[in-house]
């Protein structure tokens, strides 16, 4: 055909036609050059790119720079969900991180870095809830560690002798620590509720026996629980029960101080802070607690102790209550204890009671002390039935402790003083004269901490205590006296 003699209206139908099929095949060879898997469209493209690095987030968290719910490791989907386009895979959550500060809650726990601030008042913690409606899992790392040089001087108040031998004045120069690496994976609903284990593994400095001769156990914390946040959880293995009779910035654990002036030779005697069944099992024995949050100020805990202290069968029960008002914390309880015999028939058991209470004030952010007292009964049964009234005693102890910092985040100093006084007396009138043994034992310090780069705690303590002993069974009683002096310097980190 002769273009230049065709129509107008049919070289303009044939123009029209010719555009569309050029368009339509470029179309098709640049969609047959795409990667199959690419997104069909352009808000596709942002619900993947948006969910690509909220998973990058999770894994390497920069918590300093973001918000909570970034610090703390998880993916969010609301994020992801309100961009248009398909929705995203339904996935579970999982991240790592070294727990931040939102993990340990609670309103004004005391001044910043001080003893009642390392003390965490009943409260849920490690905190590790969900954020929005999606679960997540994740497995929080922190820990603490501390390095002790000590210098003691012990002998006794005055020269005596002890069943025959001479008690001589000793000096100690030692060093030693502890580290601990705590592990807590934390799988948590979008609904409030939880299912949380822990494991503290720890190492100790201090070679010179084995772990038990030294009491250095391998593992501190070793539990699961299960609960609500804020409302209730149930606790079941090897952990510490709630602190009412709390001691300060001194009488550390594992020091001198917590000793006191107590010799090879003398009767133990230690102080009495409802802490029979307190602090972490020993043996084939675990711990198992209810806890429980009807309020925001008001806990409860009840715990229990069930299991073996070596080839004692032990059962126990320990409910405590904490009014916590922020300024001013009331903290009161009762425990029991009864230790058996394994063997069938046996009439011997021992059972321990006692009753505690703490007052504790905060005025942030330069002072807070605290006073309290607790007193706890033991009575001993023989295989006759009968009551042993050498091992049957009542234990007292009162004290009180007082921390002042200077409130200065950027060089932040604080002293510390505090002291108790624990009386024990049995029940045994050997000679019908009235004369029981009677023991008191006084135990002090003073203080001063610096915390370098708000992590390195550089605390120097100076200890005193006093021991005196009346041993009934001879007319008069035998008494006597011992004293410590101690100077003890810590190196310490949290993380």
């Amino acid at each position: 055909m002769d273009l230049m003699r065709t129509p107008p209206f049919l070289a303009k139908v044939s123009s029209t036609v010719l555009t569309v099929l050029i368009v339509v095949g470029t179309a098709r060879a640049v969609r047959a050059a795409e990667p199959a898997d690419k997104p069909a469209s352009s808000q596709g493209t942002q619900a993947t790119s948006a969910a690509s690095s909220a998973v990058s987030e999770s894994a390497t968290p920069p918590i300093e720079a973001t918000p909570a719910s970034v610090a703390t490791g998880h993916i969010n989907k609301a994020t992801i969900e309100e961009q248009p386009g398909p929705d995203p895979v339904s996935i579970a959550e999982v991240g790592v991180q070294r727990l931040p500060p939102s993990t340990y809650p609670g309103e004004n726990r005391g001044l910043m870095y001080g003893s009642l601030w390392l003390t965490f008042h009943g409260i849920q913690w490690p905190y590790m809830p969900a954020v929005g409606k999606s679960p997540r899992f994740v497995l929080g790392v922190s820990g603490w560690g501390w390095v002790d040089t000590s210098y003691v001087t012990f002998g006794p108040w005055s020269k005596f002798s002890v069943q025959g031998l001479d008690q001589s004045k000793l000096t100690y120069w030692i060093q030693q620590a502890r580290m601990l690496l705590r592990l807590t994976p934390t799988y948590a609903l979008g609904d409030g509720y939880f299912v949380q284990g822990q494991a503290e593994l720890v190492g100790t400095e201090d070679q010179t026996g084995t772990r038990k001769d030294i009491g250095g156990a391998d593992t501190d914390d070793l539990y699961l629980r299960i609960g609500k946040w804020n409302v209730w959880d149930l606790q079941v293995g090897r952990f510490e029960g709630w602190e009412v009779f709390h001691l300060g910035m001194g009488l550390d654990q594992n020091t001198f101080e917590r000793t006191g002036a107590v010799g090879q030779f003398e009767p133990a005697i230690g102080f009495y802070g409802l802490t029979d069944n307190q602090f972490r099992p020993l043996g084939a024995a675990g711990n198992i607690a209810l806890h429980y949050y009807p309020l925001s100020i008001l806990r409860f805990e009840l715990l229990s102790t069930v299991g073996s202290l070596g080839s004692t069968p032990v059962l126990a029960a320990r409910p405590v209550g904490i009014l916590d008002l922020g300024w001013v914390k009331l903290k009161l309880g009762t425990e029991y204890q009864r230790l058996g015999d394994q063997k069938q028939g046996s009439l011997d058991y021992i059972t321990k009671k006692g009753v505690g209470g703490a007052v504790q004030f905060v005025f942030q952010p330069h002072i807070e002390f605290g006073v309290n007292a607790a007193q706890g009964t033991v009575w001993s049964v023989d295989t006759n039935d009968r009551e042993d009234l050498k091992g049957s005693y009542t234990r007292t102890s009162f004290g009180g402790f007082a921390n002042v910092s200077n409130g200065d985040a950027k060089h932040p100093l604080m002293f510390g003083v505090g002291g108790m006084l624990t009386e024990t007396e049995d029940q045994n009138n050997a000679l019908g004269n009235g004369d029981v043994d009677k023991y008191w034992l006084f135990q002090g310090f003073v203080a001063v901490q610096y915390v370098v780069f708000q992590q390195l705690y550089i605390k120097l303590v100076g200890g005193y205590s006093r021991g005196h002993w009346q041993v009934a069974g001879n007319t008069p009683p035998v008494t006597y006296e011992d004293e410590v002096y101690s100077l003890r310097l810590r190196l310490a980190t949290y993380f």
